[in-house]
């Protein structure tokens, strides 16, 4: 399939009308592995820290964390995307624009900075491009799905191992730290990698935003040459090109952080 992906490309790249569409698909495509790359880290960040929080002993914690986890993975990626980009942004603006307001009124500049940003940030798109919307959005809802990959993944690691090291004198923080979660993360490794995936191709989403990526460039060069079936084709191998090089790496990482025996828990 891979192989037919790029022949199929290939074929695209031999008339003039090809090679302009793969030239414009090739400028969102940058903007499209940025927008991922980073709505991921994001991800790992707070997926990481909820999945945490929802081990913890604490129950304050877990019922804050399993409130995030469950409101955020009830709203549709889209309408998630939408409501940080054109609602929360702009709340969040006008409040701290009115904490800088306020600061300049009592003659606070902060070395200039106050001044800087009543000049500069007038409106939300001066300061907050759709880009940084468009990955805010995918940060913190794939975070919710990272944190329950995380939670399964320290879950699914025998409570013995927590025992063994707090029969070596370490504390329940040191061997969560460095017992618990090295395996954790290690099991978590290939549902990581699928939600990678998935979170490649919901990056389209962030078209709405009229943020640039490959589904943006290509809507408005069909709306220049009025050629949708050869360009949305181009688009649908452009991605399935990535998802299925993505999955290969995704089988091989499965293969590589199996455990010995074939069952973690028979050791």
């Amino acid at each position: 399939m891979l192989a037919g992906c790029g022949i199929a490309l290939l074929r695209v790249a031999g008339d003039e009308a090809g090679r302009a569409t793969l030239r414009v698909l090739g400028r969102g495509l940058g903007v499209t592995v940025r927008v991922t790359l980073l709505s991921f880290v994001m991800a790992l960040v707070i997926g990481l820290l909820l999945g945490l929080g929802r081990v913890s002993r604490r129950r304050l914690l877990r019922e804050l964390t399993s409130l995030y986890v469950e409101v955020v993975r009830g709203f549709p990626m889209l309408v998630l995307i939408l409501w940080i980009g054109y609602a929360l942004v702009p709340w969040v603006f006008q409040s701290l624009m009115a904490g800088v307001a306020w600061l300049d009124g009592r003659g606070l500049a902060l070395g200039g900075l106050v001044p800087g940003l009543l000049a500069t940030c007038r409106r939300p798109s001066d300061c907050i491009s759709p880009e940084l919307r468009g990955i805010v959005g995918l940060g913190l809802g794939y975070g919710a799905y990272v944190a329950e990959i995380v939670r399964a993944g320290i879950q699914s690691v025998q409570g013995g191992q927590m025992e063994a090291a707090l029969s070596l004198g370490m504390s329940r923080r040191q061997g969560l730290r460095h017992v618990v979660l090295p395996q954790a993360l290690r099991l978590s490794l290939p549902p990581l990698g699928n939600d990678f995936i998935a979170l490649l191709k919901d990056s389209a989403l962030v078209s709405v935003l009229t943020v640039p990526d490959v589904v943006y460039e290509a809507r408005v060069h069909v709306a220049k040459t009025f050629q949708a079936l050869e360009v949305w084709n181009v688009v649908a191998l452009v991605y399935l090109a990535l998802t299925l090089t993505l999955s290969l790496g995704v089988r091989r990482l499965e293969r590589r952080s199996s455990w010995p025996g074939g069952d973690h828990a028979a050791g």
